[in-house]
């Protein structure tokens, strides 16, 4: 399955204004722009290994789910970055520039172009 970073942003923008913390987001919960299921739980799996958010996997081969706990520091940065329409189009173009990119690579290529705006605008 391919990595969607837009469903990322997306996946940690819904779980930041989940009102139930600290009850766990069930995975089936979570509805994005009509993506199906399977898609959230992978993107949801992968948001783990990268340590976007706390949670734990569950189910068995039919059914498969995540319980999602919370934001991590880096899932709050990573969205905080995303969330900037500026940092976020200039990631896009540079992103589709290469030819896409992993997410350790969009990750610091979020936080290298948000620092290097806040720095502009300091006047450093």
């Amino acid at each position: 399955m391919k990595l969607k970073i837009d469903l990322i942003k997306s996946l940690l923008a819904v779980i930041e204004e989940s009102p139930d913390y600290p009850k766990p987001i069930v995975s089936d919960d979570i509805a994005v722009n009509g993506t199906d299921p399977v898609t959230i739980v992978y993107h949801l799996s992968l948001m783990l290994e990268a340590g976007l958010i706390r949670g734990k996997e569950r189910g068995s081969k039919c059914e498969h789910f995540v319980l999602i706990e919370r934001l991590t520091w880096e899932g709050h940065a990573f969205l905080a970055n995303a969330q900037n329409k500026t940092v976020w189009e200039r990631f896009l173009s540079a992103s589709r520039s290469v030819g896409g990119c992993s997410l350790d690579v969009a990750m610091l290529t979020l936080d290298h172009i948000a620092l290097q705006d806040a720095t502009q605008a300091a006047g450093m």
